[in-house]
Parts: structure tokens; C-alpha cells; sequence
């Protein structure tokens, strides 16, 4: 048994008040000790009370007392005297803090659903705005259908507003499959150039039209070749430099500046800065625009739509990258974001077309020195000479001295504007000189697609987009070395699969896409039999002898069945064939989780709506009677 002395070291300094008894504890159990709080509480030495019985302390003290006691040691039992007065006044204070709690809980709750209430009341002006051009629209064009000018307007028109609103969509499901920890990463190889290259020529019309001046500003770049996801990285900035141009008053300027760093383990830091000098905003904001349905302005009345999720499903892709997204704002002066993604490098490389560009000798036609300023070292250091013309004269007098000497250019590299005449007349000229053949790479901020009709038929034979990189560049140059060409035939002469022999099962509910699929397929003479659900294919391919069917394209989303649970059921299915047919999946499920899940169920491989032609046809040849 402890001693008095030991106990007290124990307990002699505490504030509480404790008594040790022998065990077991009662009324009858005699006292072993009690501290200095104990005494006070009691009035009674506790030195004098060994030995003594715990009924001996009296019983006044215990009337406004809770008293607590349990085993101690093998042979003692401790007692705890606790103030009833204080017991309930801790009750009271833990009773406050949990009220407080619940209505700090209560509070968020309802300003969350308030935010909600407004955000849908605010998308709700904002979904039929589109949805009103297009049905309207819609309308117009039925009604003046033999007027092809009048419908062509308002196709354009109708494409504008479905954008749009594909746009609010994808952001409001966006956010949905983030907060549901839904939203799956995928790692893919790409460009750097054309990543960028994809975002400028979406965001140079809109600051165009509004007339603001886009600015795009590359610092050091240490590798071309990544891994990451390279359609939310392009989301981020694109969410940046669209608030930038959708705050930004006309006249304004709207910067990207895009630079690299070494990370740690090989990995390499993405920095980019989306600044303006547009309404900026002010500090009360700064601190909710992170927020889901946070927006600034009264979209409704100011007329810039969106629906405030922009900001926060980029701050969240930005922390699925381990990234980091920073701001600076004032009211009046503008807006800097900046962004830093750590991505992986790939191993993709453009060594071997380098090696075959060593000693060539190509015309450029720079144009604007400085989109164009360092083609003459990149070229340099791929082994070529350049002869630099600044205008469409100076080229005619380098292709004059070219035919005096004898000297025959390998290519050459062009901008798309001309400062002394049109780049559309200049160019069939040197081809009337050089030949159809002669290789004219364009090199351009502007969208091919648009500028295609005009300078392809105007003697453009290649498309280069900027901003300038060696890997791109050294890619379209090669493919005019007689190596480069030769690859070029090898590829090309590779035939297309003759599948009149063939049968496959197209499984699709919806008619409008059964009938899409069945006018591309149609051309390749394979033989189809058609489903509209599951349950179907699944009977469909049990009523058809082993082997009938080299593939199967199958829907997702589909009622009575879906697509995975009948690919399940056909992989296990007692037959030959079960397990040998090719099952793909065709479907609007685009995310880098429903590949998987269509994997895991026993697909081959995931096509994804809308149908890409060379897509599907090439999916054909490689899994059609394998």
C-alpha cells in the first residue's frame, strides 16, 4: 500500500480535491489521505484522518458536493470531490459552446443554401438566354428555309448559343464531380506549343472583339514534351484569361506570360500569369472568390454571364495538380493570377528529324519581328541556314538572287501578315516560280481551320503554330527531308481493311446517333445489326451462331440495361466466343474514370461522343475480327 508522503506527491499540488480510501469504497471504508484541497472543502486535517472512516468527514460538505470515486492501485480506491455549483456551471459553459457551435453549423448552412438559391436563380436567366436564341433561332430558320443566306445566319447563330450553354454545363457538372471526388486525372503526353497554341486562338478573337490587346509573353521553357492532363490545364488558364477578358473594360490589356522551372524528382514547375488592368475587385471579395457560386457582379444586370463556379473548380484542379494559384487585386486597377503546376516530362523527342534538317537552307519571311525573332536561331540549331526577309519585296529580291546563283531553298517559313501586300496573292506567286511542290509553312497565331480555305489554296502546304517551338517546328520541316517523305508514303500506304465480310452490333438508344453511326459505318461495307439496349445486344448476340460478330459498339447509358452490366453479361456467357469478341464502347462519358469502369466491365477500348470519323473507322480496322 502507498504511504501518505507518496500519495501526496501524487495529488498533494492539484486544485481538484481527492480523497484515497481503502477498497472497496462505502461509507465504512477508512480514509488513507487527502490533499490541501480536500482539507479546505472538508474543514478537517487530513493527517488526522487515517485511519478514520470517510462517514467520520461529516455530512454537510457532501450536500453541495458530486462525489466520483474508483479502483486505485490493487488495495485503494480514489474518491473525487467535485463542487456541484461548479460541475454545473462547466455543464452550462460546455451546454453554451455546443448551442454556438450548432448555430455557427446553422448559419453556414443557410448562407451555402442561400448561395445556391441565388446561383440558380441567377443560372436560371442565364441557361434560357441561350436556350431562347436557339429555340428562336431555330424557328426562324424553319420558317425561311428556302432562304439560305437567312438560315446560314442563324445556324451560326444557334452554334454560338449552344456553345455557350455546353459551356455552363460542363461547369455546373464540373463541380459536382469534384465535390463528389468523382474528378480522375489523367496522364497523357503533349505539347506545351500546342496547349498554348489551343488557348490563343480561343481567347485572341474574344479580346479582338472587345478590342482589348492580348499580350503573350514565353519565358525560359526547359522542356516541350509533357505528361499531365493537358484538358484541365487548359482549363485553368482558360478560366483565367476569360474572367480577364470578361472584366476588362475595351481598350484594356490582358497578359499570359508562361515560364518553367526544374522541380524536384525530374519533375518540371509550369508557371504562368494571367494579369489585366481591368475593374480588378475589391478586398471584401478577394476572400471568397475561391467560393462555389461566388460572383462578383450581378451577372443579371451587368450582363456578364457565367456561373460562379469558374474560380472554384479552377482552384480545386489546380490542388488535384499539388499546384498552387495565388492573387492580387485592387478595385479599379486590375487583376494578377499566378499559377504554378509541377507536370511531368515526356520522352517523346524530335531528335532524329533535327538530324535530318542538318545543312538546309530555307527563306523566311518574318513579318513582325517579334512574334518570329528567335526562327533564325532555332533554325541555326538544327543545322540550316535562313535568309530573312522582312517584307514581301525583300523575299522576291532573295528568290531572284536565289535563281541567278542557283541556289534552291528547301522550304520556306512565312507569317501570316504582310506589311507592303497580302500574303493570299504573294504566295501563289512563288509557287508559279518554285513549283506546287515547294514547301510553304505557315506560322501563325490565328486558327488553321479558319485560314485554311484561303492560304492552303494559296500555296500553304504545312501549318506551324505559335508561339514558336523547336520540337513542333523541326516535326513540320522533316516531313520534307526525302526521310521524312518516305515515312510519309510508308504510313499512307497502308490499305484500309475491307470488312464487306464483317459483321458487327451496334447498341445505341438513341435513334439520332444509331442513325449517325450506321451512315459512317455504311461506307466501309461491314454488315450491322442494330440494339437499343442492353437486355437486346445481349439476346441479339445469344440468337446469332459463335463468331457471327468480329465487334461490338455499345452504349453506356441505356434503359432496361446498360452497357457495362451487358458487356458483363456477355463475358460470362458459356461460349466460345464470350470472351473473344471485341466490345467497344461508344459513349459520352468522357472522363478519364468511365475508360476505367468500361475496362474493369471487359471492353477493349472507349470512343467517345461526338463520333470522330477517322476515330471509329480506325477502331474498325483494329478490332473488327481480330
Amino acid at each position: 500500500m502507498k504511504t501518505f508522503e507518496e500519495l501526496d506527491k501524487l495529488f498533494g499540488k492539484s486544485e481538484q480535491a481527492f480523497l484515497v480510501t481503502k477498497s472497496p469504497f462505502s461509507e465504512e471504508a477508512v480514509l488513507v489521505y487527502g490533499n490541501a484541497a480536500a482539507a479546505a472543502l472538508t474543514g478537517i486535517n487530513m493527517k488526522e484522518t487515517a485511519g478514520r472512516r470517510f462517514l467520520d468527514l461529516g455530512d454537510r460538505w457532501k450536500e453541495e458536493r458530486h462525489i466520483h470515486h474508483s479502483a486505485f492501485d490493487d488495495d485503494l480506491c480514489l474518491v473525487m470531490v467535485v463542487d456541484k455549483a461548479e460541475s454545473e456551471r462547466a455543464a452550462m459553459a460546455a451546454y453554451a459552446e455546443s448551442c454556438r457551435n450548432m448555430e455557427r453549423a446553422l448559419a453556414a448552412a443557410n448562407d451555402a443554401n442561400q448561395a445556391k438559391t441565388k446561383f440558380l436563380s441567377e443560372m436560371s436567366h442565364d441557361i434560357r438566354t441561350p436556350m431562347n436564341a436557339i429555340v428562336g433561332m431555330t424557328d426562324i430558320a424553319l420558317k425561311y428555309a428556302e432562304d439560305t443566306v437567312r438560315v446560314e445566319d442563324c445556324l451560326k447563330k444557334i452554334k454560338v448559343a449552344s456553345g455557350h450553354l455546353m459551356g455552363l454545363i460542363n461547369e455546373v457538372l464540373d463541380m459536382s464531380r469534384i465535390e463528389s471526388g468523382k474528378l480522375v486525372l489523367t496522364l497523357e503526353d503533349f505539347q506545351l506549343v500546342d496547349l498554348i497554341h489551343s488557348i490563343v486562338i480561343v481567347i485572341k478573337p474574344q479580346a479582338e472583339k472587345k478590342g482589348l490587346h492580348f499580350h503573350l509573353e514565353m519565358g525560359e521553357i526547359l522542356q516541350e514534351n509533357l505528361q499531365g492532363d493537358a484538358m484541365r490545364i487548359r482549363q485553368i488558364y482558360t478560366n483565367l484569361l476569360s474572367n480577364a477578358v470578361k472584366y476588362t473594360e475595351d481598350g484594356g490589356d490582358v497578359y499570359m506570360r508562361l515560364s518553367q522551372e526544374q522541380g524536384e524528382n525530374g519533375m518540371i514547375r509550369l508557371l504562368a500569369e494571367v494579369e489585366d488592368n481591368g475593374i480588378g475587385m475589391p478586398p471584401e471579395f478577394l476572400e471568397h472568390i475561391f467560393e462555389p457560386f461566388e460572383r462578383e457582379r450581378n451577372t443579371t444586370h451587368s450582363k456578364i454571364e457565367g456561373t460562379g463556379l469558374g474560380m472554384s473548380i479552377t482552384k480545386r484542379l489546380v490542388e488535384m495538380m499539388n499546384g498552387s494559384i495565388l492573387v492580387e487585386s485592387k478595385k479599379g486597377a486590375g487583376s494578377k493570377f499566378r499559377v504554378c503546376l509541377e507536370v511531368e516530362c515526356s520522352g517523346r523527342g524530335a531528335a532524329f528529324e533535327k538530324n535530318a534538317l542538318a545543312g538546309q537552307k530555307v527563306l523566311v519571311l518574318q513579318g513582325e519581328k517579334e512574334k518570329l525573332e528567335r526562327l533564325p536561331e532555332m533554325l541555326r540549331r538544327f543545322g540550316m541556314e535562313a535568309d530573312v526577309a522582312s517584307c514581301g519585296m525583300e523575299a522576291v529580291d532573295l528568290l531572284n538572287d536565289a535563281d541567278i546563283s542557283g541556289m534552291n531553298y528547301f522550304a520556306m517559313l512565312t507569317c501570316d501578315k504582310l506589311a507592303d501586300m497580302e500574303l493570299s496573292l504573294f504566295l501563289p506567286e512563288v509557287c508559279a516560280r518554285k513549283g506546287r511542290d515547294f514547301p510553304i509553312l505557315l506560322l501563325s497565331e490565328s486558327d488553321w481551320t479558319e485560314e485554311e480555305y484561303l492560304l492552303g489554296r494559296a500555296g500553304v502546304t504545312s501549318f506551324v503554330p505559335l508561339p514558336l517551338s523547336e520540337s513542333r517546328l523541326a516535326e513540320a520541316l522533316y516531313a520534307y527531308t526525302e526521310e521524312g517523305r518516305s515515312r510519309q508514303k510508308l504510313s499512307e500506304s497502308k490499305p484500309r481493311k475491307n470488312h464487306q465480310n464483317s459483321h458487327i452490333l451496334l447498341v445505341e438508344d438513341n435513334e439520332l446517333n444509331r442513325e449517325i453511326a450506321l451512315e459512317i459505318l455504311s461506307s466501309t461495307g461491314v454488315q450491322i445489326d442494330t440494339a437499343c439496349n442492353g437486355q437486346e445486344a445481349v439476346d441479339t448476340f445469344l440468337a446469332k451462331p459463335e463468331y457471327y460478330y468480329g465487334m461490338i459498339l455499345m452504349d453506356i447509358q441505356m434503359p432496361v440495361m446498360d452497357g457495362l452490366e451487358a458487356t458483363r453479361r456477355i463475358r460470362s456467357l458459356d461460349r466460345v466466343d464470350a470472351s473473344a469478341v471485341a466490345i467497344v464502347s461508344m459513349t459520352a462519358n468522357a472522363f478519364a474514370e468511365d475508360r476505367k469502369r468500361s475496362i474493369e466491365a471487359g471492353m477493349n477500348a472507349h470512343i467517345t461522343k461526338p463520333i470522330d470519323v477517322e476515330q471509329l473507322l480506325e477502331c474498325l480496322d483494329q478490332w473488327c475480327g481480330r
